[in-house]
């Protein structure tokens, strides 16, 4: 049976687990948020990082956990956008139902014998009610016949009636087992199964096809001026070309520790026209030919960023600097 949950950043997912059940996979969503998103899990009011993911390099993330029943856990995460849990849990849904009919059962047995109790006070009352009716001979006859009936009674409760009932269900049971209908539903679950492992393979496929594509297309390269230019995401709008003026989003960070030193994540986005010396060289020649919805990392030398000066307090003389950027915007 399958088990999901999505993880906001921010907040935290607590329970105590009732059934068992296994986490598999955790995967970024398909809106492109830059940064860091880190998984947690809580036990024992302990802290355990699962995994770390990063939009266009590490998305998603095979995990092999087990939660057993009684466990007390706490999900949570970092980062700016949502994480999704995926796994299934490990239960029979046989024996699920198995367990539910057999409780039943057991207390339909406890109401039959309540009401055989009531019946049995109710003779008793109506026996006590002609008892100022009837001489001395009748009472002694009736005294005779209430030890008979008293050591009935014990002989029924010593009886193990329960246990034949009990034995008698188990029976039905393993008789309704072997039906057509649950054997129907076996044949049918095995078609599911069949089905559900053509669409995986089909998925898979196509998957490994567009793999082979992307792999075609030239990634990271490096050119005759020492800038890095690194595709992650290869869009599929309209391109930006030298005189275009270009909207973007952008992370910047020193090559030699990964501070940030400047961003751009929300609000009004980036805009400059490219080409024209109004950034630093490196991204003139870096942003050339991206397309709307794609994402470069671009490795600037400091020849090509702000030099032997640097930029105080943020940027020291000749640093070299990392830019995520994603094309937002290509005009006229």
């Amino acid at each position: 049976m399958f088990w999901g949950l999505k993880i906001m950043p921010g907040k935290t997912y607590s329970q105590t687990v009732e059934y068992p059940f296994k986490v598999t996979m955790a995967c970024l969503g398909q809106e492109p948020i830059l940064g860091r998103h880190c998984l947690f899990v809580r036990i024992e009011d302990q802290d355990y990082m699962l995994c770390s993911l990063n939009f266009g390099q590490n998305e998603q993330q095979s995990l092999n956990l087990v939660f057993s029943p009684g466990e007390e856990i706490v999900f949570h995460s970092t980062g700016k956008g949502p994480i999704y849990l995926s796994g299934m849990y490990d239960i029979d849904d046989e024996d699920m139902d198995d367990d539910e009919e057999s409780d039943a059962m057991d207390e339909d047995e406890d109401e039959e014998d309540y009401v055989d109790e009531g019946e049995e006070d109710d003779d008793e009352e109506e026996d006590d009610d002609d008892d100022d009716e009837i001489d001395e001979e009748e009472v002694k006859k009736l005294k005779a016949d209430a030890k008979k009936s008293i050591n009935k009674k014990a002989e029924k409760k010593a009886a193990p009636v329960k246990e034949e009932k009990k034995s008698e269900k188990k029976v039905e049971k393993k008789e309704e087992k072997k039906t057509p209908a649950k054997e129907e539903k076996k044949a049918e679950k095995k078609t599911e199964k069949k089905t559900e492992k053509k669409a995986e393979k089909k998925a898979e496929k196509k998957k490994a096809e567009a793999d082979a594509e992307t792999e075609k297309t030239p990634k990271k390269r490096t050119l005759s001026s020492g800038l890095v230019i690194e595709d992650i995401t290869i869009g599929t709008g309209a391109k930006a070309k030298s005189g275009k003026r270009v909207g973007v989003r952008y992370i910047g960070k020193l090559a030699k520790n990964g501070k940030v030193f400047d961003q751009n994540t929300k609000g009004a986005v980036f805009k400059f026209n490219l080409g024209k010396g109004e950034v630093i060289k490196g991204w003139d020649l870096g942003v050339n030919g991206m397309n709307i919805g794609g994402v470069r990392r671009l490795t600037i030398p400091s020849h090509l960023a702000y030099g032997v000066r640097g930029a105080p307090p943020d940027i020291p003389p000749n640093s070299t600097l990392i830019f995520e950027v994603k094309m937002i915007t290509v005009g006229k």
